[in-house]
């Protein structure tokens, strides 16, 4: 009796060890299943504000691309790449009654893709790996702000603004006397016009003028005596041709 005792004794014991072994393993398993890059989370989520991710749902292939990730057929998802424009704040993947949420720069995850190998949580007594039943990307788009800035300083003090120029011309002519009365024209722009004209008139008083001519009326008296002498000498010399 006593030596059945110790060999049931001994299957005991070595029954119970290799229970304990079968369960542990089991714990173990189903800890090494997860993905660590992700957070597991219960129940489902169809839209970025269900997961807690900020911005909305981005469309394949304007905002990103990817491979594999169908539905009810694969049980991984790849994002290679993402618009330039785009920031992605998380990626939901769910499978089964739980879904995962990756998010860039945590847990290990990059900040940048390639993001390779996201699925949902693990399932079941065997903690399956559950084909996706569906997946989105949620993101926001990138907004950049240009300032132009124009420093003036005055004195001491420096003044920094903001504005826009414009630029403005003005022609500018000058005028130049020559001595002989020909003015010229210069504008702005190499245009060159001339215009000529003597010096201005002036008026003086009569009795300024310097004296130029002579007095000749006594001349005309003269020659009105000579010419009636003449006619009288002839009238004359007449009358005795008669006589």
């Amino acid at each position: 009796m006593t030596f059945i005792g110790r060999r049931s004794l001994r299957a005991a014991v070595a029954g119970a060890l290799l229970a304990t072994g079968f369960v542990l393993g089991t714990v173990t398993a189903h800890a090494a299943a997860e993905d660590p890059r992700a957070t597991r989370h219960e129940g489902n989520a169809s839209t970025c504000a269900d997961a807690k991710l900020a911005g909305s749902i981005l469309t394949s292939p304007d905002d990103y691309t990817y491979t594999r990730g169908k539905l009810e057929d694969d049980q991984y998802l790849d994002i290679l790449t993402v618009s330039p424009d785009i920031t992605v704040t998380g990626i939901v993947v769910k499978g089964g009654n739980a879904y995962n949420v990756y998010e860039p720069g945590k847990l290990g995850l990059p900040d940048s893709p390639p993001w390779t190998d996201l699925r949902a949580p693990v399932t079941g007594q065997n903690d399956n790996i559950p084909q996706l039943s569906h997946w989105f990307v949620c993101g926001t788009e990138k907004t950049t702000t240009t300032t132009t800035t124009a420093t003036s300083t005055t004195g001491t003090e420096t003044t920094t603004t903001t504005a826009s120029s414009a630029t403005s011309s003005t022609v500018v002519s000058t005028t130049s006397q020559s001595s002989v009365g020909t003015s010229s024209s210069s504008a702005a722009g190499g245009a060159v016009a001339t215009t000529s004209g003597g010096p201005k008139a002036t008026t003086q008083n009569a009795e300024d003028l310097a004296y130029t001519g002579f007095d000749g009326g006594w001349l005309i008296a003269l020659g009105a005596a000579l010419v009636l002498g003449g006619a009288a000498l002839v009238f004359v010399v007449r009358a005795r041709r008669k006589a």
